[in-house]
């Protein structure tokens, strides 16, 4: 499953026939070779499945009036504009009716009703388009995670009409129900959400700042719902049926006690999953409990490495997508960690020894996993999840018995609710205090996965049975992960930039330095570039500081992600950003024989995009970043640096907009490379048409690239003095990405840089 979720396109059926075919030779490795045929096919039928029924790219922005259900929990996100004025977005997958060979969609619904309930039927006019993210090295892949919820395509309502209850969903239903009675009491307060997260898995509710104190404190695991939570579900009904079943001596007599409470415990158990959303953690539990069960009750007991075994087949095969999931490989490690410790290697202990050992082993195999999903690993984890852990093996069952009586009776809930709210809300101010204390403890890094192995390897051997004198390898084991060197460049100046959408980030390197050119844009409770693309890209190159941040100018397309990159990153130095030293003409310094020059602004102009950097860079080739500067500041360019204009490589202005990139200016940089910093399909139109036949004008050298539709654009001459360029969407896309266009403008010839 894995090898074919690394492929750039999905296989062909004549190959799939031949793989089927050389499983019926008898040999040796047979069963192993069949197995592994058996995850391919079934993969590539699931994939082939999900890419048919995919809304196909000519198609984008189509209108069709649909009628069918929200399929999900809707999450809900209160916005503020420019003006200061509230703006609702509702997001939710929505399912046409059967009968309708259309995709699920991940819909989005601007200024929605105050209430949207999962499981209703609706009649929505849509806005269609094809699944379509920004594409970078080790950022968040929207396109992959579209296809792992099996979403096949993104839309916006134009118009809407309610159809009453959709059949089917209950599950669905029974937990809009939960949130419903919890959102009728408690309101928005935060106890609330934390009540929903910790009840039904509706973490939708949960601030990025309630999932900074979390990732911090090395605590996400708690608050959203794995098998942690359903084995103290589990735990908590068989105690219960264990001693409340023989107090009735006729039923004791027909069942004995401990049968009686194992299929209770399941039963619960399988209930809980379903009201959590039956996420791969918690369906690996779940298989796990039953397995257990099984075999207790056949006389046929399982070991631990094939009840794991059997649960990881279970979880896998009904849908090949959940083998990319971090939940799963989280959840599988950890309790397979938990088996290697537990298996008669250790003498008998009092608990807190018991638990201080479990909790370091666990802290230390994770740690990769935590490395290699989230580029960084918190230092804290390990004495904040000693006393986490049992407070929160406490408070889930406290807060599913208050649940209860909370559903049954309005009465009730206006009683436990507000007591579990406040109780939670307690708890997580003081996760919080400890994310204050120990936020410098965040190690932000993201290692070569060869590292990563090596690593994981010597948390066993630090753990290893006593008698084999294996710690002082795993030491070294651990050596890479805090030896990281920077990846090499690929000549004496680098650039980078980054798929931001509709935005800019240029990450410039030389020798030892790097300097951020904008930060690209964020939004409140959405997408943040500086998080989700920039401190990743960077983190994977191996560094962890910048040396200059360099900020054109306000606009939140640029400096939205700024706050982000300071989270994660060591900024040295900035220019340009509010508090630090501002842009001003004549500002140069020299880095590893390459030249840095700030050109513009030489004083204030009207429009703050005029206002913006210019920075001009000048190595083994020029490159000139000009932010948002409009036609105004290009004249005033002209005139004090036309000669200093002219380079290879240059980012058109304000996106190439039409408001820039002057027949003149064009002509005195004369470039060879253009980029626009624009998002694929942007609203704006972005390129012009004009400004690109502008460029175009240029001579059959210039070579033109979208950053929406290629990814992350890395620019470099290589050892022969040739200028390249390396699209990432040509070249490490996987299936579910869409293909790089070729677009006309990529290569026009033209005649003449003259206006």
């Amino acid at each position: 499953m894995l090898a074919l979720h690394a492929l750039s396109a999905v296989p062909a059926l004549g190959l799939l026939l031949v793989l089927l075919l050389s499983v019926l030779p008898r040999w040796r490795g047979r069963a192993y070779w069949a197995a592994a045929v058996l995850g391919f096919v079934l993969s590539v039928w699931h994939a082939r499945q999900q890419l048919e029924l995919r809304w196909p790219e000519s198609r984008f922005n189509e209108e069709i009036t649909l009628r069918g259900a929200i399929a999900s929990l809707p999450e809900l996100a209160r916005l503020r504009d420019e003006k200061e004025q509230e703006q609702r977005i509702w997001r939710f997958r929505f399912e046409p009716e059967d009968g309708q060979a259309l995709p699920a969609m991940r819909v989005s619904w601007y200024g929605g009703p105050e209430a949207l309930q999962g499981g209703s039927c609706w009649q929505l006019k849509l806005r269609v388009r094809a699944p379509h993210g920004s594409l970078n090295p080790q950022g968040f892949d929207y396109e992959g995670w579209l296809y792992r919820q099996h979403l096949g395509a993104t839309a916006t309502v134009r118009e809407a009409q309610p159809c009453g209850a959709a059949s089917g969903h209950f599950a669905l239903k029974a937990r809009q129900a939960f949130l419903n009675r919890i959102a009728a009491v408690l309101g928005t307060r935060q106890g609330a959400n934390l009540l929903a997260a910790l009840s039904v898995g509706a973490t939708g509710g949960l601030r990025d700042a309630d999932w900074d104190v979390l990732r911090l404190t090395g605590t996400t695991h708690l608050m959203a719902i794995s098998g942690f939570n359903l084995a103290l579900v589990a735990g908590m009904a068989w105690w219960l049926l264990r001693w409340l079943w023989p107090l009735w001596p006729r039923a004791a007599q027909w069942q004995p006690a401990q049968r009686v409470a194992g299929v209770g415990a399941l039963l619960l158990a399988a209930l809980y999953a379903v009201l959590a959303g039956f996420e791969a953690p918690v369906a690996r539990a779940l298989f796990m409990l039953a397995l257990a069960l099984a075999a207790s009750g056949l006389d046929r007991p399982l070991t631990p490495s094939r009840l794991l075994a059997l649960a990881w087949i279970a979880v896998l095969l009904p849908d090949p997508c959940v083998v990319l999931l971090p939940g799963l490989w989280l959840s599988f490690a950890a309790v397979a960690a938990i088996f290697y410790l537990s298996s008669a290697r250790w003498r008998r202990e009092v608990n807190w020894r018991a638990a201080l050992r479990i909790q370091l082993f666990l802290t230390l195999a994770l740690a990769p996993l935590g490395l290699f999903y989230f580029h960084g690993f918190s230092l804290s984890a390990l004495p904040v999840n000693l006393l986490a852990v049992p407070v929160f093996a406490l408070l889930t069952p406290l807060v599913l018995l208050g649940m209860m009586p909370a559903m049954l009776s309005a009465a009730a809930a206006g009683f436990t609710l507000p007591a579990l709210a406040w109780l939670l809300e307690q708890v997580f101010a003081g996760l919080g205090w400890c994310a204050q204390q120990g936020g410098a403890l965040w190690w932000p890094a993201a290692p070569a996965f060869a590292a990563l192995l090596l690593a994981a390897l010597g948390a066993l051997l630090l753990f290893a049975p006593a008698r084999l004198p294996l710690q002082p390898l795993g030491l070294i084991c651990f050596a890479p992960l805090l030896l990281q060197t920077p990846q090499p460049l690929r000549g004496a100046l680098e650039l980078t930039v980054l798929d931001v959408g509709q935005g800019l980030s240029v990450l410039v390197r030389t020798a030892r330095h790097a300097l951020l050119f904008d930060a690209g844009p964020a939004y409140e409770e959405g997408f943040d570039a500086g998080a989700s693309v920039v401190a990743p890209y960077v983190l994977g190159l191996g560094l962890r500081e910048l040396d200059l941040l360099l900020l054109s100018h306000g606009d939140l397309d640029h400096a939205g992600g700024v706050p982000a990159v300071r989270r994660l990153l060591r900024v040295r130095h900035e220019l340009g950003t509010p508090g630090a030293l501002p842009c001003r003409d004549g500002q140069r310094w020299d880095w590893d024989g390459v030249h840095f020059e700030v050109l513009h602004p030489g004083g204030e102009n009207k429009k703050r995009n005029d206002n913006s950097c210019v920075l001009k860079i000048q190595g083994p080739f020029g490159a000139l970043l000009p932010g948002d500067i409009e036609k105004n500041a290009e004249r005033q360019l002209l005139l004090r640096h036309q000669d200093a204009l002219r380079s290879e490589v240059l980012l058109a202005p304000h996106h190439g907009s039409r408001s820039s990139s002057t027949p003149e200016f064009v002509a005195a940089v004369a470039p060879q490379v253009v980029v626009f910093p624009a998002g694929w399909h942007n609203r704006f139109a972005h390129p012009r048409p004009e400004v690109v036949q502008r460029y175009g004008a240029c001579g059959s050298k210039a070579s033109m690239w979208l950053s929406g539709e290629s990814g992350a654009l890395e620019i470099f001459q290589d050892e022969a003095g040739v200028l390249r360029q390396q699209p990432w969407r040509a070249s490490a896309r996987h299936f579910w990405n869409a293909r790089p266009q070729a677009q006309a403008y990529w290569r026009e010839p033209g005649a003449d840089c003259a206006p």
